[in-house]
């Protein structure tokens, strides 16, 4: 079997453990989370690879020779698939199929304390120079085909991201990079006359590796053919996707297992996570990717189940303003109704204390990209909220629509709590429609909206974010905010490689973006799986991607 790939640690989550969960769910729900994000209760760690868990689960995911291999996974997962191609970005749910069928060059990587980015194809990596990353990938990778994973497979993946608009991975990329296949396995990766600091981050985030025979003989977004832990099976629209073990695939654990452990895995779609949690406790299912917060409490008190938190950041929020219309283009009804918002009631209602307030920095603290300055929109302020409509230059009662996906009920509600309060306290008149998904993307991406409120997860450095919606023309830069200033700092800041010298750019950042007010990262929210007690090894990263390779059933 290949050798361990190497890894590179990103950062020391350590702080999690103790200050996320004292926040979110009090010293005494503390105590029984301890080991669930990197610990048993002690301030160092154990290196743990998924996770305590709650109520009283034991702590031997870890026991390598009790691994046993086989059985199927079932899991129940919320609507969204909408392509399957490696190339393409289209919603987390997507995300978290494909990343079980398709390898990467990178991905990101949890354990205990540490978030690192690890080796997937790629065995080791380095950096030639500023501008250069040469990656050597693992010989023996194969796809469900049968046919070998090359070089020349990266280069086509890559070039033909970019050629394609449907392949929308190409503007996670915010810097062009040029891929050339020195020999079978190994790859070097230019980035032009400038350094791109945030390019290991990024090919941790997207970009499944796939090779022209494959791509010529199926339909991608339909049919995935990868390298991954799991072969695609079936897809049936709204009901389910079955995937089984490649046997074929490459990589063992350290005391050379075979990976993967389980046979496959069964995923039914769930328009109502009422539906998934009952099916989860009365044992219809294996794992859930999402406890609702308002049952949050209940399912960890269930002892017949286990849970394991994400910690703060799972979703990043973001609340954007459409400046291209009024009555937002006017920046002093915007600072209104960040003054007028009172986000720590939003957050008790929505979350149900399961989110920490952010300071208008969308990285979570314990990522270590600690800049921005004082947060002028702390704390609900009406007074100096009638100040800045008092100096507005629009008739800000005019009506306007705001859109949010049905099914996102979380996201429904933090829209409706924002209306009432801005209704109530500056006589504004939103309405809220809800639709569907591709309806609501298209009302905010041709800036028919006033306000939106998300997240986004998985871009872990501050490049892939702000690229992605403070850039001019960025495709999650709804509402056309515009800035030359920050543009100018965005790229000076990709172009650094020193982390501190790129902090104190993003610092000079902060202040614009907060004084402009189109864009505001009000909170981090830190989500529950929740599993029968026979799943085990099940390793959460900060956000919601999923990897199970590892996982395995203790039947």
């Amino acid at each position: 079997m290949a050798k361990q790939p190497m890894k590179k640690v990103v950062a020391d989550l350590s702080t999690v453990s103790r200050r996320d969960l004292l926040r979110t769910l009090g010293p005494a729900a503390a105590i029984g989370l301890a080991g669930c994000l990197g610990g048993n209760g002690d301030d160092d760690g154990n290196g743990d690879n998924g996770g305590n868990g709650e109520n009283g689960a034991d702590d031997d995911d870890q026991d390598l020779a009790a691994v046993q291999s086989g059985g199927t996974l079932d899991a129940g997962m919320q609507v969204g698939i909408q392509s399957l191609d490696p190339r393409s970005v289209t919603g987390l749910q997507s995300f978290q199929i494909s990343y079980n069928v398709y390898s990467k060059l990178l991905r990101w990587g949890r354990d205990g304390d540490d978030l690192f980015i690890v080796g997937d194809l790629a065995r080791e990596w380095e950096w030639e120079d500023d501008t250069t990353l040469v990656m050597e990938l693992f010989e023996d990778a194969v796809y469900h085909n049968g046919d070998p994973v090359t070089a020349d497979d990266v280069v086509y993946t890559i070039e033909t991201m970019y050629e394609n608009p449907s392949h929308t991975a190409a503007l996670m990329f915010s810097s062009e990079i040029f891929p050339e296949a020195v020999d079978e396995h190994t790859v070097s990766i230019d980035t032009g006359e400038n350094p791109f600091a945030s390019l290991e981050a990024n090919m941790a985030f997207v970009l499944g590796v796939t090779s022209e025979a494959i791509d010529q003989e199926y339909d991608l977004s339909r049919e995935p053919i990868g390298s991954g832990p799991f072969e695609f099976v079936e897809w049936v629209d709204g009901s389910h996707i079955t995937l089984e073990r490649f046997d074929d695939y490459w990589k063992a654990d350290e005391e050379g297992n075979q990976l993967p452990y389980l046979d496959g895995i069964e995923f039914t779609i769930y328009p109502d996570d009422g539906t998934k949690i009952r099916d989860l406790e009365t044992g219809g299912l294996d794992w859930i990717d999402l406890v609702p917060w308002r049952d949050v409490e209940s399912v960890q008190n269930n002892d017949d189940l286990r849970t394991i938190r994400s910690g703060a950041g799972a979703f990043m929020g973001i609340m954007q303003f459409n400046t291209a219309e009024e009555p937002y283009s006017d920046i002093n009804v915007r600072k209104a109704v960040l003054h007028a918002v009172d986000w720590d009631v939003i957050l008790d209602i929505t979350y149900h204390g399961h989110a920490e307030r952010g300071n208008n920095n969308p990285l979570p603290p314990d990522l270590g990209w600690d800049f921005g300055g004082d947060d002028p929109y702390q704390g609900q302020d009406l007074e100096l909220a009638q100040e800045y409509l008092e100096q507005a230059e629009v008739d800000h009662t005019q009506p306007y629509t705001d859109y949010v996906t049905r099914g996102y009920s979380h996201r429904q509600s933090m829209l409706e709590l924002i209306h009432e309060q801005i209704s109530t306290e500056l006589g504004m008149q939103p309405e809220l429609a809800i639709e569907d998904g591709s309806v609501v993307f298209e009302m905010n991406a041709t800036n028919q909206f006033g306000i939106t409120a998300s997240g986004f997860n998985g871009m872990w450095d501050p490049d892939q974010i702000f690229s992605a919606n403070l850039a001019e023309g960025a495709f999650f830069n709804y509402g056309a905010y515009e800035n030359d200033e920050l543009n100018d700092l965005l790229v000076e800041a990709r172009r650094t490689m020193d982390r501190d010298g790129r902090i104190d750019l993003y610092d000079q950042m902060y202040d614009i973006y907060t004084e402009d007010a189109a864009k505001y990262y009000p909170y981090w929210d830190n989500i529950a799986y929740a599993m029968q007690p026979t799943v085990r090894n099940y390793t959460p990263l900060i956000d919601q991607t999923w990897y199970f390779e590892r996982v395995w059933l203790d039947e």
